[in-house]
């Protein structure tokens, strides 16, 4: 029992701090999932949504604390029960999705490890299984109970957690075990578990608020979408050579004439049936299904209009030098620094550099806003869920070359025209 419940320990608390990590990395794009998650399940209610992005920060802390807390052996009683609380609405929350087909992607490990509903449900239920074997040994898990044992999870968590961040080309994993191990030396010195227990759970709170907090002020640390600089967009919006593509069957429907019956057939037994040969039977539609799930391109959803509707999308991808403004809601957008950015966008018109600003908004409201700010550049049409998968900032700047990412920046950071190149 005693080698299940550490098994348990160790795997339950690496995947709270990788999840509760990558999340507080983009809190805005986790507070968008769980926006969606609010609306599918009808709890739009205005006070909720007001707070979401604090929300989304709280968890993420949450998680965070929850892992290293499992780790540690600190406050095993109410963390145990915590973490079933959480565990048991979120089982339900994704089984729900993935039955219903509510939410395509769960957000779980946020954009570094996209899961399906399904995936993500199954991945619940074993974490369930797992939390559960360290509920029912709740009482017996105390700090440091034995430094052999502590040391052997500490090792094995270290090397997880640097595979992960190896995975993920990140530094997140050095940054996690520094304040591990601070903790664990603390205890060797000091002879006091409980000490080393509590400073392993306040350094794991400051460096979650310090990913929070940095992270919603500014861009995220880790850009995971297919947005991020050095991507080049046109690439991704086809798929590679060797890609498997979906594989879909056509199903015929007919209709009997005089008993209103209805049959369906695929194309192997269309032929088989030769029902076109019957007067008495008539074809009422074709209907084309997915039998096999193909590759996807990375980006499917990205279309550029004009007003009067025109599709610009490869004649702006294609330009040499081009600046994008990106604000996906008009109502929403923060113009504390609109003047900055005004400024940016005529310097860099002035050195030949494009500049398209890109919003989800009507022509009513867009002209509204040009008017009211004085803008020199004027705004297309793009769908506002690819805008926040863009940048996380309503103003953000983009700058590219020949459809390249090479410089993204928040509008609480607007660079200057030197920075463009």
């Amino acid at each position: 029992m005693k080698y299940l419940v550490t098994f348990a320990r160790i795997i339950v608390g690496n995947l709270f701090i990788f999840s509760g990590v990558v999340k507080a990395n983009d809190p805005l794009g986790f507070s968008y999932k769980l926006e969606e998650y609010f609306v599918e399940f009808g709890m739009n209610w205005e006070w909720l949504h007001s707070i979401l992005v604090p929300l989304a920060a709280a968890l993420c802390i949450a998680e965070i604390i929850m892992g290293v807390a499992v780790l540690v052996g600190w406050r095993t009683k109410e963390i145990s029960w915590s973490l079933l609380l959480m565990i048991g609405f979120f089982t339900i929350l994704t089984g729900a999705s993935a039955i219903f087909e509510i939410v395509r992607s769960c957000g779980c490990f946020g954009d570094a490890i996209p899961l399906t509903p399904w995936q993500s449900f199954y991945k619940d239920l074993v974490l369930m299984v797992l939390i559960l074997i360290i509920f029912m040994r709740r009482n017996v898990i105390k700090p440091w109970e034995n430094n052999t044992h502590l040391l052997g999870i500490y090792i094995v968590s270290s090397a997880i957690l640097f595979a992960l961040g190896l995975m993920l080309e990140w530094r997140m994993a050095a940054e996690v075990l520094v304040f591990l191990w601070i903790a664990i030396i603390v205890k060797y010195v000091s002879q006091k578990p409980d000490l080393a227990a509590n400073v392993a759970i306040g350094l794991s709170l400051i460096y979650s608020l310090y990913l929070t907090i940095g992270s919603t002020t500014d861009l995220p640390f880790k850009d995971f979408r297919p947005y991020a600089v050095g991507k080049n967009l046109p690439e991704q919006m086809v798929l590679p050579e060797g890609a498997v593509p979906p594989i879909y069957e056509n199903i015929l429907v007919y209709k009997n004439k005089v008993t209103g019956e209805t049959k369906e057939f695929t194309n192997a037994t269309f032929n088989d049936s030769k029902i076109w040969e019957d007067k008495d039977w008539e074809w009422l539609s074709t209907e084309s299904e997915m039998v096999q799930e193909g590759d996807v391109a990375k980006i499917t959803d990205l279309s550029i209009l004009s007003h009067e509707g025109d599709d610009i999308t490869d004649l702006v991808l294609a330009e040499p030098q081009v600046l994008w403004i990106v604000c996906y809601d008009l109502n929403l957008t923060d113009t504390e620094n609109i003047n900055r950015i005004n400024e940016l966008s005529k310097q860099a018109q002035a050195k030949g550099v494009k500049v398209y600003a890109l919003s989800s908004a009507g022509e009513e409201l867009k002209n509204s806003f040009i008017k009211e700010h004085n803008l020199n550049f004027d705004f297309y049409v793009t769908d506002g869920i690819v805008l926040k998968t863009m940048v996380r900032s309503n103003p953000g700047i983009m700058y590219l070359e020949n459809g390249t990412v090479l410089g993204k920046w928040h509008h609480a950071d607007v660079p200057s025209i030197e920075e463009l190149h």
